[in-house]
């Protein structure tokens, strides 16, 4: 159950590639296919340790995959990044450390080299349950598959002068909170209304997208989104992603990657244990193996 994350990056890969290999070719002219897989492991072992500390387990498990379609007319880009991690410290179980799918769409029709009418599509979730573990031994459950998820979609515009950075601005964008686990619907979790799975804002969206290849076998990419709510326009909901990858060889491959998350919505247990709404943010080093299609 906690290792369906990584098994099924490994079967969309497969996926992917059989169908790149089936399709005819005067309908693949115009896309471009691809995407990486990266496994990382790690292991510390103490025996007699005067130093002290504990021996601990991680493994992460991190794809990204890509179709784009370009032709005269028009631009149509999709991503799917999926992440999952275990981490094992001595005395406890598995417990995880990364857990995400990210779905991207967007659909441009040219109104001229530059620019054109978009219109996006970001979902967002995860793959299992979420816990917080607290100092008394018990367990709490705070997420689970699409408790929450969230969905942004909008129409607007996108400047693209190359093709390694994008800026989109939509002025008619609609947010959606969803939380279908009936325990933390109940909870109001995540900003939606007690008993309620839903929560709709409707708002305007800013994207900013940039990827490129710093030098040889170093790539760095970032994706900032701002959506604003038209009934609080001063309670933005921020999202920051970067990824720097490295590659060593040609199976050994080297990543650092950040994520913040501001939702003014969204109460939090805060680490002086006070609750309410904080700036999120994770970061993940990650040596091992890597692979490039």
């Amino acid at each position: 159950m906690r290792f369906r994350g990584i098994v099924f990056c490994l079967l969309l890969i497969s996926i992917i590639k059989e169908t790149a290999y089936t399709q005819d070719q005067d309908t693949t002219k115009y896309w471009s296919q691809g995407g990486n897989i990266g496994l990382n492991f790690s292991q510390v072992s103490l025996t007699n340790w005067a130093g002290g500390g504990k021996s601990t387990v991680s493994i992460t498990g991190l794809t990204n995959l890509f179709a784009n379609y370009k032709s005269e007319t028009s631009i149509w880009d999709n991503s799917l990044e999926l992440g999952y991690g275990l981490t094992k410290l001595e005395g406890q179980e598995f417990r995880k450390s990364d857990d995400r799918i990210i779905l991207i769409s967007k659909y441009g029709l040219k109104a001229n080299d530059v620019l054109s009418y978009s219109a996006l599509l970001d979902f967002r979730t995860q793959f299992t349950q979420g816990y917080k573990y607290l100092d008394d031994g018990r367990i709490t459950l705070i997420s689970n598959f699409l408790a929450p998820a969230y969905v942004n979609l909008g129409a607007g515009l996108t400047y693209r002068p190359a093709d390694w950075v994008e800026i989109m601005f939509a002025p008619i964008s609609n947010r959606l909170v969803v939380v279908l686990d009936d325990t933390l619907s109940k909870q109001g979790a995540f900003g939606v209304e007690k008993g309620e799975h839903i929560r709709s804002d409707l708002g305007m969206n800013f994207n900013f997208f940039f990827k490129k290849e710093l030098m040889t076998n170093v790539t760095f990419q970032t994706r900032f989104s701002v959506f604003a709510p038209y009934k609080t326009l001063t309670t933005a909901v921020v999202t920051w992603e970067t990824l720097l990858n490295l590659k060593v060889n040609d199976y050994i491959t080297a990543s650092f990657a950040t994520d913040l998350l501001y939702d003014e919505k969204i109460a939090i247990t805060r680490d002086n244990g006070t609750v309410g709404p904080a700036t999120q943010f994770r970061s993940v080093l990650a040596i091992g193996f890597g692979y490039k299609f």
